[in-house]
């Protein structure tokens, strides 16, 4: 079972659980969509902005909401774990859309917010017949804590559908340092285990191919992305 701390005292079911958060003040959520404008300061700094969200332009982009991304290379330099404790690489990107969030089961607002909009996205987009060959993907940066055992069950709170993924820091920089993710722990997380992470917020959409096709920053709504997906999907060759 998730450990006590994981969930604040006294509540029963996911329902209570998302109530409750969403009563809580913000500020944490403020810090996240920081930690998003400096990625996105250095994906212009990097490749220059016209190029990260027009790039060379072949047919109209489709406007969506979120940010759409054109000319990046698949992911595929990466090995971790996936919660069933297989191998998770580029591989297992390819052949489906993804949506990707990176956070960690201790998280105490933003993570259980987020993936509840997660939810919420796969449910609308099954109700319209566009969930097929989809997947939903947590990408866990606090290995330490947690474990595939642990994510299996973390996950699946949320969605049965939802997969759990993590690995040594090493292999989730190669997947997260492409996507200008950030993530950073608090003070001596080797010595005590109750620390918190520090991280990006963003939800990355990645096409059958293992490109990144677009991100969506915080506050995400469900309805509106499940149909900017839809018309990526539609554009996509």
């Amino acid at each position: 079972m998730l450990a006590k701390q994981s969930w604040p005292v006294g509540l029963k079911g996911r329902s209570s659980v998302i109530a409750l958060l969403r009563r809580r003040n913000m500020t944490q959520r403020a810090t996240m969509i920081g930690l998003v404008l400096v990625g996105v300061l250095a994906l212009a700094g990097g490749w220059g902005l016209g190029v990260w969200l027009f790039g060379e332009r072949t047919a109209p982009a489709p406007e969506i909401s979120g940010i759409y991304l054109r000319d990046f290379q698949p992911l595929d330099q990466f090995r971790l774990t996936h919660h069933s404790g297989q191998p998770f690489t580029g591989a297992d990107l390819r052949g489906q859309w993804s949506f990707l969030y990176f956070g960690y089961s201790f998280c105490p607002d933003v993570c259980p917010l987020t993936l509840a909009e997660m939810d919420r996205l796969q449910k609308v987009l099954a109700a319209q017949g566009a969930d097929q060959e989809t997947a939903y993907l947590f990408i866990s940066v606090d290995p330490q804590r947690d474990t595939p055992e642990r994510l299996s069950e973390y996950v699946r709170f949320f969605n049965p559908k939802f997969q759990g993924v993590t690995g040594p820091d090493g292999e989730l920089e190669r997947l997260a340092k492409p996507l200008r993710v950030f993530y950073q722990r608090g003070s001596n997380p080797e010595k005590t285990s109750n620390y918190t992470v520090d991280h990006t917020s963003t939800i990355t959409l990645i096409d059958p191919t293992g490109r990144p096709r677009a991100i969506f920053t915080p506050p995400q709504n469900p309805e509106q992305m499940a149909a900017d997906f839809i018309k990526i999907r539609q554009a996509a060759p």
